[in-house]
């Protein structure tokens, strides 16, 4: 399949801005896309294949670009013959498309439109809403946590700005199941078998790991 070099188109979209897309399944936006893959995206891709994250990691993503592994023809590592083999726990850009979604700090959002492929059998139209569309996708959970864990990192990028306490090694930032297993296993405490439990206390570690560091809360960094 060709490669298509997708450009963002000159739109600027709202939550109440009209949009609808229906994916027709033909895998042309799954070839030569470089997908970037967040903590929460592991962790959902993790909970679709029943392995851990950690497996996750090594198997299905590039460790140099946290993107999502290609096939030598360009293929997206989880595209097989019937289509996306972890639909399920699909990534945020996956969900999006063909809409991007920026956001900062401050609540502050908008949506762009990704070009087309030239051959796509994706239908576009005006008969619903952008929040319809995203709700129809499940983005809600994907957004919260990018938010949270974009708390993280700005902590994180404050901490190597100052000389506090050294709070020792930090929990693993992508790695959810190695984090939260070995907290449960000092505490002598279950697992969480909720995987948005696990998000929780993964949050929590890391933000009480950047507490020991001194460092001040994302809200006044």
């Amino acid at each position: 399949m060709a490669s298509h070099d997708m450009t963002l188109l000159p739109v600027a979209r709202t939550r109440e801005s009209a949009f609808a897309y229906a994916c027709r399944g033909c895998g042309r936006c799954c070839h030569h896309k470089r997908i970037r893959v967040d903590t929460y995206a592991v962790a959902r891709l993790a909970e679709a294949l029943n392995v851990s994250t950690g497996e996750v990691l090594d198997r299905y993503i590039d460790a140099d670009t946290s993107t999502l592994k290609q096939t030598d023809e360009g293929a997206c590592t989880f595209l097989d013959d019937s289509g996306c083999a972890v639909h399920s726990g699909r990534p945020l850009a996956c969900r999006l498309y063909p809409l991007g979604w920026f956001s900062d700090r401050v609540a502050m959002e908008s949506f762009g439109e990704l070009s087309p492929h030239p051959e796509t059998d994706g239908i576009y139209s005006t008969d619903g809403t952008v929040a319809d569309y995203l709700e129809a996708q499940g983005t809600a959970p994907y957004e919260r946590a990018a938010q949270r864990y974009a708390e993280v990192l700005w902590r994180l990028n404050a901490a190597l700005e100052m000389d506090g306490p050294d709070p020792g090694e930090p929990p693993p930032i992508a790695d959810v199941d190695a984090a939260v297993d070995a907290d449960c296993k000092d505490r002598d405490v279950p697992v969480p078998d909720d995987l948005e439990a696990r998000i929780d206390l993964h949050l929590e570690l890391l933000h009480r790991w950047l507490d020991d560091a001194g460092t001040p809360p994302a809200s006044s960094t």
